[in-house]
């Protein structure tokens, strides 16, 4: 494995990725029938891969992924060494939510190393809602011209979200690019409205009161809160009624026109409000 030629003090022990999906789904207490289900979808790209053991964070991670490429210089991060319970969250969404024909095109991407990280958080907001609400993968009809919103969620007596995923790496390119590989680290001084780059073209205008749109946005640094309320606030808030920033942990950063539309997303998503993303 590459981990093993750039960083091989964080090597504690090395195993596959087939073998550690069978035991992450042991440690879960999911069925051996169900298992080899989930494995079976798994692209042979992917599956095939190495895995270790982080010594520094005590995870499995396994090696897909590509280095970022950053004025000229190859920048080795963790996005190339996810955590195995990541991609088995979204294996399990993939095989139980999303249709047959959907599921293919997804897993195509997901085995591709260009796209894996991208394709991987687009099921961060299907792993966080109930199993029993119902929701949609890459819907058309609801946006702008041919495009798709990749979720919508119909929770039982409650307002539809539409919700488009989005990883944003441009700020932290700025950020790692501003700096200069050999300069001691600083806070982020990028723009923050990056994150929300090509949000307001992907929805119509619709009452909040019955149709929440917003973002969900996977961003890899820390946002100045002063600023990212302000970029926000920019927007056009017939379009976009809401963004959150969030990753596969329990807490995420909403930002909302009205409280009672940020809880409504904390307890859709089954999530606690987060001071991790924001200085």
């Amino acid at each position: 494995m590459l981990i093993e030629q750039v960083f091989p003090s964080v090597v504690s022990e090395k195993s596959t990725l087939r073998e550690r999906l069978l035991a992450e789904a042991l440690t879960r207490g999911i069925s051996t029938e169900y298992t080899e289900k989930i494995e079976s979808i798994v692209p042979k790209p992917l599956v095939n891969a190495g895995a270790f053991l982080d010594r520094l964070t005590g995870l499995w991670r396994y090696e897909f992924g590509v280095p970022y490429d950053i004025a000229e210089n190859r920048i080795w991060g963790t996005q190339m060494w996810l955590p195995v319970e990541h991609l088995f969250n979204a294996l399990f969404c993939a095989h139980s939510r999303l249709l047959e024909s959907e599921r293919t095109i997804y897993l195509e991407r997901l085995a591709n190393p260009d796209l894996h990280h991208d394709t991987l958080v687009e099921m961060i907001p299907a792993h966080k809602v109930g199993a029993t609400v119902p929701l949609d993968f890459e819907v058309a009809g609801l946006s702008v011209g041919n495009r798709t919103v990749d979720w919508v969620i119909n929770p039982q007596g409650g307002r539809s979200v539409l919700l488009d995923v989005k990883r944003r790496t441009v700020d932290f390119v700025h950020h790692v690019g501003s700096v200069g590989a050999d300069s001691a680290p600083t806070e982020p001084d990028h723009e923050p409205s990056l994150l929300f780059r090509n949000v307001e073209e992907k929805f119509v205008e619709a009452d909040p009161d019955i149709q929440l749109q917003g973002v969900w946005i996977h961003t890899t640094i820390k946002q100045d809160a002063e600023r990212l309320a302000v970029a926000y606030a920019a927007l056009n808030a017939s379009k976009v009624h809401f963004a959150i920033l969030g990753d596969w942990k329990p807490d995420i950063y909403v930002l909302a026109r009205k409280d009672t539309d940020r809880q409504y997303l904390l307890n859709l998503f089954s999530a606690v409000p987060s001071i991790r993303f924001t200085l």
